[in-house]
């Protein structure tokens, strides 16, 4: 009988088991969920805007008034919770969705169970999953489309809460807030409805491994927010299993949420939800920040740091000591010998020629590669264009349609240009599970969808036209720019005309 290969985590056992190290700061207090959570009123005399009134580079703004993005993202964001209440202004997210938008989501989208609508209870400590239209020995294992009637009976009648996944899918307004909000931050964000019975609760108490933006819609529900008990868990990578009570940490903000509302938990933020028994609930969770922090970036690109500096470095193919095994392992942990101090150092000379090759622009492009294929197509775009219609002057002023919609990257021969433009809307945030065609292909490089290929020499334009603008406009670049810095052999005015073409440029 051949014996089973050990695993990673049995070869080096729980990370830092017998000496922790703390991150983030010298003291407690510089911890995410270590500070109090903050409460503040929106006391503006501004009224609220529709979504046909919403400004594309702004939405971030417009859901943490009074707050900036960038008070936000420097108090708040990885930080410690925040509720905004618009005791005001109840009317702040009216448009964006109600119950009767997602009964009609039910009869009209052939929504599939588990794919894209849970329904669920937790009471006594119990979570219960009802996704299945009869009995559950009658279920067959293929996805099973949710009936309207069937969902809705046990919502009024037996207190289960809906959940509707990704309803930017089929929802405008919601397509539009998150369109725009991708537009603004230049990372994945996502949606997930939740309508609860009154005096009900859908989930029990979990974290996330994303950062949420609650925005409450429609009636009142009671949040509770607490801290993990485990430093470890703080700002998680991966979300939790349901938890019990013993497992929740210092109870960090209990709060009423009403209509108009916002709640933003960081990521790890354990919390749980009841409607209030006056009516339903109905609220949004807008999420981001997931798979995006520097050790998702570190992911990307020490593999392929290590593979350079083996290349570059002898001392990294040479032989391991004979004794190394006298002097290093568990067993001689706590041992300060010669030997064993040598041998640590030479390992950390090693390490330090890996980080010496670190790819750091390539792997940012490889995020933001994955990021231009998975998210929504721009909001409000109308897509391809007939280069016919392309005139052209010296003077003439060209921009890319809308920042953030393309980035590049050299991929062997040629210069490969990805965008969003042809992205399906009705596949945002979708899964394996329910996507058709990978991101990625076999080998882990970037699929075809959504990308074009230009010849080396159209490098220095391609950088000049996506470099022209930041995060919240669009500067223009002149004919006469974009000619001056292309290489020799390079028909400028054949390159522009592909990319207005795809609808991706903009000409004065």
């Amino acid at each position: 009988m051949q014996e089973a290969e050990p695993s990673r985590k049995q070869f080096f056992g729980e990370p830092n088991k017998k000496r922790k190290r703390e991150t983030g700061g010298s003291t407690a207090t510089t911890l995410p969920l270590s500070k109090a959570a903050r409460q503040i009123n929106d006391h503006s005399d501004q009224a609220a805007l529709l979504p046909s009134q919403w400004q594309q580079g702004h939405m971030l703004d417009w859901m943490l008034r009074p707050f900036s993005t960038e008070h936000f993202i420097k108090h708040h964001m990885d930080q410690r919770p925040l509720h905004i209440s618009r005791q005001q202004h109840q009317t702040y997210f009216d448009g964006l969705l109600t119950k009767s938008d997602i009964h009609q989501l039910l009869e009209t989208q052939q929504l599939q169970y588990d794919t894209n609508v849970d329904v669920t209870s937790y009471t006594g400590g119990k979570r219960r999953n009802l996704n299945h239209n009869g009995w559950l020995e009658t279920r067959t294992g293929e996805p099973e489309v949710a009936s309207a009637a069937t969902v809705m009976q046990r919502f009024e009648r037996e207190g289960c809460s809906v959940r509707i996944l990704h309803p930017q899918r089929w929802v405008e307004p919601i397509y539009k807030l998150l369109s725009y909000l991708e537009d603004e931050l230049r990372s994945p964000v996502g949606c997930n409805a939740y309508l609860t019975p009154p005096s009900s609760q859908g989930f029990a108490p979990h974290w996330d491994d994303i950062d949420a933006f609650v925005l409450q819609v429609e009636g009142s529900k009671r949040w509770r927010l607490y801290a993990p008990q485990n430093k470890t868990d703080l700002l998680p990578l991966d979300s939790s299993r349901d938890l019990r009570d013993e497992e929740l940490g210092k109870l960090l903000l209990e709060v009423v949420l009403q209509p108009g509302d916002l709640l933003y938990m960081p990521r790890g933020c354990i919390h749980q939800a009841q409607a209030l028994p006056q009516a339903h609930s109905l609220h949004l969770t807008v999420s981001a920040n997931q798979h995006c922090s520097w050790a998702d970036l570190f992911q990307v690109c020490i593999p392929r740091a290590l593979e350079l500096a083996i290349e570059e470095s002898l001392g990294l193919r040479r032989s391991l000591p004979f004794d190394m095994s006298r002097h290093m392992g568990l067993v001689h942990e706590g041992s300060d010998s010669a030997q064993r101090a040598g041998f640590s150092n030479t390992a950390r000379q090693l390490l330090q020629q890996v980080m010496d090759q670190m790819p750091l622009d390539a792997a940012a492009d490889r995020l933001s590669v994955h990021f231009i294929q998975q998210r929504l197509p721009p909001y409000g775009l109308t897509g391809e264009a007939d280069p016919a219609d392309l005139e052209l002057s010296s003077d003439s002023k060209i921009s890319m349609v809308r920042p953030g919609i393309a980035t590049m990257t050299v991929e062997e021969d040629c210069i490969a240009l990805y965008h969003c433009l042809s992205n399906p809307r009705v596949l945002h945030a979708a899964g394996p599970d329910d996507k058709p065609e990978a991101a990625e292909t076999a080998d882990g490089s970037p699929s075809a969808h959504g990308r074009l290929e230009f010849d080396l020499g159209c490098g220095e334009v391609i950088e000049c036209l996506l470099a022209s603008h930041s995060s919240k406009q669009l500067s223009f670049v002149l004919l006469e720019q974009l000619l001056d810095s292309s290489e020799s052999g390079v028909d400028v005015f054949e390159f522009l005309s592909d990319l207005y073409s795809q609808g991706l440029i903009h000409v004065e």
